[in-house]
């Protein structure tokens, strides 16, 4: 007997998971940058452990996106760039 397909997932839960997924992408990108600019600083070990948890909520919603078989955004190599700007740019002020 064939494995039975699992049935597309309802595109309003696709959107909600593509989004969560986008904001932990670019939680982490944001984490990066900080963490580019106050590495050394004594803000740095609360930064890196914030950095882990989103780093582990990117991981989940990752392997939620394989499971549902939804795809990420479209504006992820936007994200890439713009949140770690971002990051960045905050460390600095």
């Amino acid at each position: 007997m064939a494995a039975k397909s699992k049935s597309p997932i309802n595109a309003g839960i696709a959107r909600m998971i593509r989004v969560d997924q986008a904001g932990e992408y670019g939680a982490a990108r944001i984490y990066a940058g900080q963490l580019a600019v106050l590495g050394k600083s004594p803000a740095a070990p609360v930064l890196r452990h914030m950095a882990e948890k989103e780093s582990e909520h990117l991981d989940d919603f990752n392997r939620v996106l394989v499971e549902r078989q939804v795809r990420p955004t479209a504006l992820q190599p936007i994200w890439h760039v713009a949140g770690y700007a971002l990051g960045a740019a905050t460390a600095l002020m």
